[in-house]
């Protein structure tokens, strides 16, 4: 009976270790993935032709953002870029690199979208796909 409970005991050790483990590697991997990207604040705005999509660029430079768009998703990538970093003691500034994903509510024609960027906000438009709601079928 004793060596049952000692088994019992070393399998619940080790299963909170394997927990203690999991959770200490979650948190780091949470703790980097805050560290170096940042995800701006958006608005999605949909009207009858488009749907429109704003994002908060502050301190960006145009020629640092990179859009990706597809039918039913728009990627942003941009870099800050600071030359005085590198000299900064203590930054708690954000990360310079932000990423942000936003789906959109219908799908678009992305080879038609047009951005903008102004005073730091990010304006991306896209016109939605016309669908018909049914089609007439001949029978052969």
């Amino acid at each position: 009976m004793k060596k049952r409970m000692d088994s019992k005991g070393l399998i619940d050790k080790m299963l909170e270790d394997t927990a203690n483990t999991i959770e200490s590697i979650k948190n780091d991997i949470e703790k980097s993935i805050v560290d170096y990207t940042f995800v701006p604040g958006k608005d999605i705005i949909e009207t009858d032709d488009t749907i429109i999509v704003r994002i908060d660029l502050a301190g960006i430079k145009k020629e640092n953002i990179e859009l990706n768009l597809t039918d039913t998703k728009l990627k942003v990538k941009a870099e800050f870029e600071d030359e005085h970093l590198g000299e900064v003691k203590g930054n708690n500034r954000r990360p310079t690199l932000i990423r942000r994903t936003v789906r959109f509510p219908k799908k678009v024609v992305a080879e038609e979208g047009e951005a903008t960027f102004e005073n730091g906000l990010l304006t991306v438009e896209v016109p939605k796909l016309k669908m018909k709601e049914s089609f007439s079928v001949n029978i052969k």
